[in-house]
């Protein structure tokens, strides 16, 4: 008999490394930067300096090269893993209402990214 899987990601999820920045409410300072580990249609994973809590919402900014103002995307966390040593913390995030053009702007961010663009 096979284990039950404990984590089931529905869509694919791409390496990627890109700054991003994060707006949590309520956060005082603005918004944290954070790093792109892995991005996808569904949700992403991010380097921060700080662990946030599974549930947190949170709004994710990402630079993208083609575009004038950052891609704004609602996003819920989903799990994280502190920071070892060196290494950031690390958190997993679903994104949360994304509409239809949001989807296509991250699909052509995808895209641009698989060529090196």
């Amino acid at each position: 008999m096979t284990e039950p899987v404990s984590h089931f990601r529905a869509l694919a999820r791409r390496a990627v490394s890109l700054p991003a920045r994060i707006a949590q409410a309520p956060q005082p300072n603005g918004p944290g930067s954070a790093r792109l580990v892995d991005l996808g249609l569904g949700g992403a994973c991010l380097e921060l300096g700080e662990l946030l809590k599974t549930g947190t919402p949170l709004r994710l900014l990402i630079d993208v090269p083609h575009l004038w103002d950052p891609l704004e995307l609602d996003a819920r966390v989903t799990w994280g893993r502190p920071a070892q040593g060196q290494t950031p913390a690390r958190v997993g995030v679903r994104f949360e209402g994304a509409s239809g053009r949001t989807l296509r702007l991250l699909a052509e961010l995808l895209e641009a990214e698989a060529y090196g663009a």
